[in-house]
Order: C-alpha cells, then structure tokens, then sequence
C-alpha cells in the first residue's frame, strides 16, 4: 500500500494545480497578455538566458517580475536604477546573466542592445538578443511550476542569509561540493526535523532532481557545487510535486497505463477526448510499450512548460560519463589533464562477486565490516555512510543511479524507514553488488533504453549471465511471469535486479545475526 500521504484524491489534485492566481486565461488556453520570450543568444549562459518567462504578479522596485517557464532560479526583474536585467536572484542586479539598459516600467520598450557576459568574461552588446511578448499559457503544470517560488519562500529557502547556513549544514566538510548522499541526508534530516513537509522526501524525485541540477543546471559532473545550490533546491521542490502527482494518478506498479493516464487527466483538469487522450500519452510512451515510467512523465511535463526545451536534458540515468568532455568545454584541458578511466570489464565483477559472497558467509568479515560503516555504533546507518563506505572500499560499485536503487531496494524490504539497520546489512552488501553489475550489463542489453526489460531482453540478460545453463525455457518464461505481477509483459529494471539477487545470492536475503 502507498503511505497516506500520496493518496491524492481529486479535491487534493485541483488544489495542488490550482495555487497560484494567474492572469485571465480564455478558451483557448493563452492570457490575455503578460508573459515575455527572450531568443537569439549564443554561447555563454544561452540555455539561462533563451526562453518563455511568466509574471509572477510580484513587483521589485515597484515594477513587475518575471520567473523562467523553465523549471530553473532566472528572474527577469529591474535594478530600480537604470537596468532590466535576466538573474537567478531578485536582488539589486550587480551579478546577472544579461542586462539592458532602461528607466521605463516595461522591458518590451527598452531600446538599445542586451549586454551579456561572453565566455572570456567581457560584458558585450549582442545584437542577436531580443525581448518579445509571448503568450502565456493556461496549462495546468505550468501553474504549478508558478507556484514553487511561493514554495520556496514559506521555508525562507531564498533568503540569502538562510540559503547560506543551510549550505554549510549540508557541506559539513566544507569542500564546496555535495555529493547525492549527502543532499538525501538534509533532506531526511529537514523532514524528520519538521523543518520541510513530509512530501518532499521520494528518492525517485530527489534522483531526478541531482539529475536536472547536476547534468541541465551545473556543469555536468557527479556533484551539486554551491552556485547549483538554488537551483537543487527549486528541483527538489519541483519533481517532488511530479511525484505526487504521478503516484495520485499510477496504481500500484510506479507505471502508468493508458488507462490510468486517462482518468489522471480528467483529475488534473485536463478533459481531452479519448482520441486526443491516446494521442498525448503515446507522445510519453515513446517505444510503444504500453506504460509510462516516472522519468517519461516528468520530460512530458517539462515539454509541456517549456516546448522549446533542449530534449537532450530528459536522457535517464545518464550517470557522468560525459563529463569531462563537459569540464573541458568550460574550463579546458587543465581541468582534466589527471582525470583516469578504467572501463569496467566482467571480470572484474566476477571476482568481486567471490569475494562478496565469501563476505556474507564469513560472520567475523561482516563484523568488521559493518563496524567500519557503522562508525558510531548506532547499529543504523544513512545513504550518505553507505556511500562512503563504497568509495573507500569497492571503487567498481561506485555508481551513483545504482547505489540509490540497492538502497531503496533494501530498505523497502526492511521495516521502509530511511535507514539500512544491522540486520538489513547482509541485503545491502548483495543489492549494492548486483545492481551495479546488472546496470552495467543492462547498457549492453537494453536496446531501446528505457530502463525496462521484455521477456527476449531478460532471457538475454540470464544468458549473459550464465544463469541460462542452468534453466530450461519453460523455467525461464515462469520466472519472467513471477517477476511481471501485472502480466503487461515488461519488467523493471529494479524488478530484474531483486529476482536476481535472490536467485543468486539468497545468503543476502538472511539477516544479520549473531
């Protein structure tokens, strides 16, 4: 069963979509007027600057302000000087992306050239920058994205000073980077604090979230630097809302067939005929399979706010590869000249694999171990541990997308609070083992990737795998039914990874006793 908290019902659903007072909207879906569209600039910041921006209906220096369609912190708001400049934060504009200069109470009459910082850091006119008019849109998620500054302000989350005492709990070793762990750490700890609500811990939206912030928003590597630290913040709020409403409108599988999406709509406000219902889900469902992951629904909805989005941004599970071809391009050779690569190959897994399993058997190598990971005796230990623990001692485990699936995995077949406990420690060390090997043999087996398996990609991976020597095809096939519960005929990847750490580690499955 779901936590109460994510039965939404439909009073709940239009409440949720319904905060924020917009300007007058008519039939056709557009306001009368409002909403403004910056185009033109290449080169440095041009995915911060380019774009739709709505009204927020708050004023600053007694002219109105304007907050990106796209889910990210850019203002467009006037210095109270002699500037309208597009920023990621209300203040007096002395830092901002572009400016242009005006006294006027209206962007669209300024004249004159935007001035934008170029990638040698000189401040140019760039006469290829222009501000127009843009119909704003009555779309139902755009009104919720309008509503996550007001979010945002309830917790003092854009307080400069706040802002700053919240990054220093959060980098506590003051290196100025986070890593996930530690963002999943603040957050529980804000949860169960009372200082945030309940609804913004999901691990699902939080991984979307370091995703958007880390890959969209940031520089491309594996960590959340300070000056991403606002823009984390407005991605957690965001992809947490996704998942409510996501979890309102699925069953009880994390998937959402045409028929769920259907009433989903309706719910939401959204009353389409069924042709024009099949019609938008089949944009989600891209490779046809019938269902809709939470990572499909949340790029639908990001084209919906922002159709003019980059569609590269939606790629799932894209776990750093690129990124120093990332670094490079914003700070040259010197930024990775001591950067080394080592492939993974299966061999190497293999003999870990020996060596994990000669582990869960072995009670005084587990004692030992967990010792180290449970530092302060508590007998509990936090994602943020865990991680650490993988880095220090299995640098072929350390893949962030997987680790936070072993721990979810584990917890949720343990009591389902945030910790992994003692006895829980025995499925930790196997789940952490098999969803790395699996995600890594998984690249190579999943044609389509979208992170689902039909029964030919599964008898594949047990092929792979040399499980297949030991199965019959009617076993197989009774396997892969036992995995689908719904019978759709497609499993998830984190399904496959639970069945095949059973089949081939049941020791994991034994809590850890002595």
């Amino acid at each position: 069963l779901k936590p109460f908290w994510l039965k939404l019902n439909t009073r709940r659903l239009a409440r949720l979509l319904t905060c924020v007072p917009i300007a007058r909207i008519d039939e056709a879906g557009t306001m009368s007027s409002g909403a403004l569209k910056i185009q033109g600039r290449k080169g440095r910041h041009e995915m911060l600057i380019n774009g739709s921006y709505e009204p927020t209906g708050n004023n600053h220096n007694d002219r109105p302000v304007w907050v990106a369609r796209a889910v990210q912190p850019v203002y467009i708001f006037h210095t109270g000087k002699s500037r309208w400049v597009v920023s990621k934060r209300i203040d007096d504009g002395a830092r901002c992306y572009a400016y242009i200069e005006d006294t006027g109470n209206d962007p669209l009459k300024a004249s004159g050239n935007w001035i934008c910082c170029d990638s040698d850091g000189q401040w140019r006119a760039d006469t290829n920058v222009h501000i127009t008019a843009d119909l704003a849109s009555n779309d139902k998620f755009l009104q919720l994205r309008m509503s996550l500054d007001g979010e945002l302000d309830k917790l003092n989350l854009r307080d400069e000073a706040s802002l700053k005492q919240l990054w220093k709990r959060l980098d506590f070793n003051g290196n100025n980077i986070v890593s996930l762990a530690e963002i999943d750490k603040l957050v529980v700890e804000m949860v169960q604090g009372g200082n945030w609500p309940a609804w913004l811990n999901n691990k699902p939206a939080l991984m979307r979230a370091y995703k958007k912030t880390t890959l969209r928003d940031g520089n491309g590597d594996s960590w959340v630097q300070k000056f991403e630290f606002s823009a984390l913040l407005l991605n957690i709020f965001w992809f947490n809302k996704l998942y409510q409403i996501f979890n309102a409108i699925d069953g009880d599988d994390r998937r959402i067939d045409l028929g769920e999406f259907k009433n989903g709509l309706s719910q939401l406000g959204l009353h389409l005929s069924p042709q024009e219902a099949q019609a938008e889900f089949q944009k989600i469902d891209t490779n046809h399979g019938g269902q809709v992951l939470f990572v499909e629904f949340c790029a639908y909805v990001r084209n919906r706010v922002n159709p003019d989005h980059n569609k590269s941004f939606d790629a799932d599970i894209v776990s750093g590869e690129m990124c120093g071809q990332v670094m490079r391009k914003s700070h040259g050779h010197h930024a990775t000249h001591a950067h080394f690569i080592t492939k993974k190959c299966l061999a190497d897994f293999d003999a870990l694999e020996k060596k994990i399993k000669a582990t869960i058997k072995d009670h005084s190598q587990l004692r030992k171990l967990w010792s180290q990971l449970d530092f302060n005796g508590n007998n509990i230990v936090s994602l943020a541990e865990i991680d650490k623990l993988v880095v220090e001692e299995y640098s072929l485990l350390n893949h962030k997308p997987a680790l936070m699936r072993a721990y979810k995995a584990t917890i949720h077949s343990g009591d389902g609070d945030d910790w992994v406990e003692r006895k829980e420690f025995k499925s930790l060390l196997g789940n952490i083992f098999y969803f790395n090997k699996l995600f890594w043999l998984f690249e190579n087996v999943d044609g389509d990737k979208d992170r689902r398996m039909t029964y030919p990609e599964f008898k594949k991976m047990l092929t792979i795998t040399g499980c297949m020597q030991k199965m019959s095809e009617a076993e197989c096939q009774s396997d892969f039914r036992r995995v689908d519960r719904n019978g759709g005929g497609i499993i998830l990847f984190d399904e496959f990874c639970k069945y095949f750490t059973a089949k081939e580690c049941p020791e994991s499955l034994q809590a850890f006793v002595d």
